[in-house]
Protein backbone atom coordinates (compact mmCIF):
# COMPACT_ATOMS: atom_id res chain seq x y z
CA UNK A 1 0.00 0.00 0.00
CA UNK A 2 1.08 3.65 -0.84
CA UNK A 3 0.40 6.27 1.80
CA UNK A 4 1.66 10.03 0.90
CA UNK A 5 1.76 13.32 2.90
CA UNK A 6 -1.64 14.00 2.31
CA UNK A 7 -3.13 10.71 3.39
CA UNK A 8 -1.75 12.50 7.11
CA UNK A 9 -3.89 13.94 9.34
CA UNK A 10 -2.85 17.71 9.99
CA UNK A 11 -2.92 17.41 13.62
CA UNK A 12 0.77 18.56 14.28
CA UNK A 13 3.31 20.54 12.10
CA UNK A 14 6.53 18.59 11.17
CA UNK A 15 8.44 21.05 13.29
CA UNK A 16 5.87 19.71 16.56
CA UNK A 17 6.39 16.01 15.27
CA UNK A 18 10.21 17.08 15.80
CA UNK A 19 9.87 18.42 19.28
CA UNK A 20 7.58 15.54 20.19
CA UNK A 21 10.30 13.04 19.19
CA UNK A 22 12.85 15.10 21.33
CA UNK A 23 11.01 14.55 24.38
CA UNK A 24 9.52 11.57 23.64
CA UNK A 25 10.36 8.81 26.73
CA UNK A 26 10.94 4.92 24.87
CA UNK A 27 11.93 3.87 22.26
CA UNK A 28 8.66 2.27 20.92
CA UNK A 29 7.17 6.05 21.60
CA UNK A 30 9.98 7.28 19.59
CA UNK A 31 9.54 5.04 16.36
CA UNK A 32 5.99 6.03 16.20
CA UNK A 33 6.92 9.63 15.98
CA UNK A 34 9.46 8.81 13.29
CA UNK A 35 6.87 7.11 11.32
CA UNK A 36 4.94 9.64 11.23
CA UNK A 37 7.57 12.49 10.48
CA UNK A 38 8.86 10.32 7.64
CA UNK A 39 5.49 10.02 6.30
CA UNK A 40 4.63 13.91 6.27
CA UNK A 41 8.02 15.43 5.43
CA UNK A 42 9.24 12.66 2.81
CA UNK A 43 6.04 10.55 1.47
CA UNK A 44 7.39 7.14 0.19
CA UNK A 45 5.77 3.75 0.14
CA UNK A 46 5.38 1.99 3.15
CA UNK A 47 7.38 -0.44 2.90
CA UNK A 48 10.39 1.67 2.33
CA UNK A 49 9.50 3.78 5.42
CA UNK A 50 9.46 0.37 7.39
CA UNK A 51 12.60 -0.57 6.27
CA UNK A 52 13.57 3.04 7.33
CA UNK A 53 12.28 2.92 10.96
CA UNK A 54 12.78 -1.16 11.83
CA UNK A 55 9.46 -1.39 11.45
CA UNK A 56 6.73 -4.22 9.60
CA UNK A 57 5.32 -2.89 6.61
CA UNK A 58 2.04 -3.56 8.76
CA UNK A 59 3.35 -1.91 12.24
CA UNK A 60 3.63 1.11 9.76
CA UNK A 61 0.27 1.04 8.36
CA UNK A 62 -1.11 0.55 11.51
CA UNK A 63 0.39 3.44 13.46
CA UNK A 64 -0.30 5.67 10.53
CA UNK A 65 -4.44 4.51 10.82
CA UNK A 66 -4.28 5.69 14.40
CA UNK A 67 -2.69 8.92 14.26
CA UNK A 68 -5.15 9.44 11.40
CA UNK A 69 -7.93 8.14 13.82
CA UNK A 70 -7.23 9.32 17.36
CA UNK A 71 -4.65 12.19 16.81
CA UNK A 72 -1.35 12.43 18.85
CA UNK A 73 -2.51 10.89 21.59
CA UNK A 74 -2.48 7.33 20.21
CA UNK A 75 1.33 7.97 19.80
CA UNK A 76 1.50 8.32 23.15
CA UNK A 77 0.24 4.82 24.57
CA UNK A 78 2.00 1.47 23.89
CA UNK A 79 -0.64 -0.67 24.57
CA UNK A 80 -2.54 -2.11 27.85
CA UNK A 81 0.59 -4.66 28.45
CA UNK A 82 3.29 -2.12 28.69
CA UNK A 83 0.93 -0.46 32.14
CA UNK A 84 0.37 -3.74 33.78
CA UNK A 85 2.97 -5.37 36.49
CA UNK A 86 2.86 -9.62 35.56
CA UNK A 87 0.87 -9.86 38.72
CA UNK A 88 -2.08 -7.95 38.01
CA UNK A 89 -2.83 -9.85 35.26
CA UNK A 90 -3.68 -12.61 37.03
CA UNK A 91 -6.07 -15.12 34.55
CA UNK A 92 -6.41 -12.31 32.29
CA UNK A 93 -3.60 -11.59 30.14
CA UNK A 94 -1.58 -14.05 27.96
CA UNK A 95 1.82 -13.70 27.95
Amino acid sequence: MKMDGSDMAGYLSAEEIKMKMRMSTGFLRFQKWLVIYNLLVDPRPLAEIARHTGLSESSVYRIVAEYNDAGPESVETIGDMGRKAWFQCAGGCSL
